[in-house]
């Protein structure tokens, strides 16, 4: 049953997933909904609620771009949207970092589960690790997912980004907290590049794009 629903969820976002996916997502949902019901995750508890709002979701990123080289998934949390995307993308890298602990452990726990060879979980603060010759700059790209308003999420996304490197923020749309981005992304070397609307369910979001240019 598990797996027609995410086969089904999958498809509403014009996806179709291969065996190996759909396996994995299977075997992720059931490790998910396991380890949330004893360390609290995620607010979302039902097979239903993550397939949607947090394996779709995504995955909505790949709608509008063809990932590359190595990503950190910056404030990962339970590992979204760094594992689903590590699913589709097998030949990318992704680092997922988080600064709680026990969030990061679950996360190792579900790339074993996965026998996710692309994907690593890290535990540590983004303002110490960014500074640090082994992530500052190293990274193609960061993605990250709700994890802080944008101008904050830009300060602690941009040292991690290689020259010509993007930023993609996984946001509810709002005007006001596009124009302080920007603003913010200017400080911190980044550029405006796009931003990329999706609807999920009869919730409108946004991704924005931001690119090193300095």
């Amino acid at each position: 049953m598990s797996k027609d629903c995410i086969t089904q969820a999958f498809a509403q976002i014009g996806c179709t997933l291969s065996p190996i996916e759909l396996d994995r997502f299977d075997r992720l949902l059931e490790a998910f909904l396991q380890k949330n019901s004893q360390i609290n995750l995620s607010a979302i508890r039902t097979p239903e609620g993550v397939i949607e709002k947090h394996f779709a979701d995504s995955a909505m990123l790949l709608d509008f771009i063809a990932p590359t080289g190595d990503w950190l998934d910056l404030g990962s949390g339970g590992g979204f949207p760094g594992l689903p995307l590590a699913i589709l993308c097998p030949d990318v890298g992704f680092t997922l970092l988080d600064s709680v602990g026990k969030k990061t452990r679950a996360t190792e726990e579900f790339i074993e589960v996965l026998d996710l060879p692309n994907a690593r979980a890290i535990w540590g603060r983004a303002e110490e690790l960014g500074k640090k010759p082994d992530h500052a700059k190293l990274y193609n790209a960061v993605v990250s997912r709700a994890t802080a308003y944008l101008p904050k999420l830009i300060a602690w996304a941009a040292p991690f980004i290689g020259p010509g490197g993007t930023l993609y923020a996984y946001k509810l749309y709002d005007d006001a907290e596009m124009t302080e981005g920007n603003a913010a992304a200017k400080s911190a070397g980044m550029g405006f590049v796009n931003a990329y609307p999706y609807m999920l369910g009869n919730q409108e979001r946004v991704i924005y794009e931001y690119k090193r240019i300095r």
